[in-house]
């Protein structure tokens, strides 16, 4: 009700390790709430204490890891001896160093998809829609397929597209330490190289990208964080891979008279193909194209994943 604060509180679990949001002064968490009201507690292994009650010079291997990467821990009211035990840590979002345009970016992404940014442990972030419809599916299909022990890992992961390029804020909230934990367990970038238009020699604004999601080395985020780059965009790498034939069917359900236009545009190489596919695909609803490349591969059509994508999941799944 106005005036009076609320708390609405929704646990999660993933992979083992149990997170929990909460939002004041709103009893819905799809509501307009800014990150500086919002509380995340994160199961967490603290470094022993010696007998003096400090911290003992040679950690146990268990300390600081997330919950998800630790054993199982028998359920019993009394810790054995020299056992570690998890504590829960609390992050309030408000005491993170984003600067006022960082958070307020954030804030507008949270305002759209809050529960998959934060609930996830790993959270893997793309450009847009074409990749955040595709990557599950090949990842489940294909990268993954038969691999248990994997597919449980990134079962709870949020695949989240951001609609654009500037990845920082949304690292800067996920990987900022707090009192020893962080929001999220691992966070994967993954990125068009963009590298259609520069001459050779030049760095890529793919690679620009890259290196301004490094100053999170800075926050001792390095083993966490892995940004993924392809030389030029999605599009042009399925052709690359050897999904021509796939990506021509697709098309052709979308623009059932562009057919001279399409082949032409493959036949180029190299940065002349991306070009030519760049301007191909200005005119198409990436959406739909996704979505039915997505059926493609679920109806079993052969499909080859690029090396790039195939680097993502593994290192989502590490």
């Amino acid at each position: 009700m106005p005036g009076r604060a609320q708390t609405a509180c929704a646990p999660s679990r993933a992979g083992g390790e149990l997170q929990l949001i909460v939002a004041t002064h709103s009893p819905n968490l799809s509501a307009g709430v800014e990150s500086k009201k919002l509380l995340f507690f994160r199961s967490f292994l603290p470094a022993p204490v010696g007998s003096a009650g400090t911290i003992a010079e040679e950690a146990q291997p268990l300390a600081g890891l997330p919950a998800e990467r630790m054993p199982e821990i028998e359920p019993h009211p009394i810790m054995p001896v020299g056992r570690p035990r998890p504590v829960t840590r609390c992050v309030p979002l408000a005491a993170l160093p984003l600067d006022p345009v960082e958070r307020r970016r954030a804030d507008r992404y949270q305002d759209m998809i809050k529960s998959a940014f934060l609930f996830g442990g790993r959270v893997l972030l793309v450009e847009g829609i074409a990749g955040a419809l595709l990557l599950p599916v090949i990842t489940k299909k294909i990268v993954l397929k038969g691999d248990t022990d994997k597919l449980r890992l990134i079962r709870s992961p949020a695949f989240v597209l951001i609609n654009g390029i500037n990845f920082r804020p949304y690292a800067m909230l996920l990987l900022s330490p707090l009192n020893e934990v962080r929001i999220a367990a691992r966070l994967v970038v993954v990125t068009d190289g963009d590298g259609a238009d520069v001459a050779q020699g030049e760095v890529t604004t793919g690679a620009r990208r890259t290196g301004d999601l490094e100053v999170l080395v800075g926050l001792e985020a390095a083993d966490l964080l892995d940004v993924v780059i392809n030389d030029y965009s999605l599009k042009t790498e399925l052709v690359r891979a050897g999904n021509a034939d796939v990506q021509k069917n697709v098309y052709l359900k979308l623009h059932p008279r562009s057919g001279d236009r399409r082949d032409s545009a493959v036949r180029q190489a190299d940065a002349a193909q991306a070009v030519a596919i760049h301007k191909l695909f200005k005119m198409t609803r990436k959406g739909d194209f996704a979505r039915l490349v997505a059926e493609e591969i679920n109806n079993g059509t052969a499909f080859t994943v690029p090396s790039y994508l195939k680097m993502a999941f593994e290192v989502l799944a590490k």
